[in-house]
């Protein structure tokens, strides 16, 4: 997983404005197209979580969504927001309409 220095930054600002001690947790969640990752800020560390520093961003990453975030890169978009690219396609069709 790559995280550029934009998205460190703004993740930075955004744990700040949370409160001190926050750290953001990356994890699997059931999606309308099977398990999609997910973000939250959390105090600790849940089970089988493991911790990465990324240029003094700390963040915990469960050792379900490693394998999903391999080829991952978090960067912010042209208007600043977090986007995630990279991520492997969805197995099977869902039908959803993206």
């Amino acid at each position: 997983m790559e995280i550029k220095d934009a998205a460190i930054e703004k993740l930075k600002a955004i744990i700040k404005e949370h409160k001190k001690g926050a750290c953001l947790r990356v994890f699997m969640a059931e999606g309308c197209c099977g398990p999609s990752v997910a973000m939250d800020l959390v105090e600790k560390p849940e089970k089988d979580d493991l911790e990465v520093v990324k240029k003094d961003l700390k963040l915990y990453v469960h050792k379900d969504a490693q394998l999903h975030l391999a080829k991952a890169v978090i960067d912010c978009d042209p208007a600043g927001e977090i986007v995630v690219t990279g991520l492997p396609d969805p197995e099977g069709g869902c039908g959803c309409e993206h």
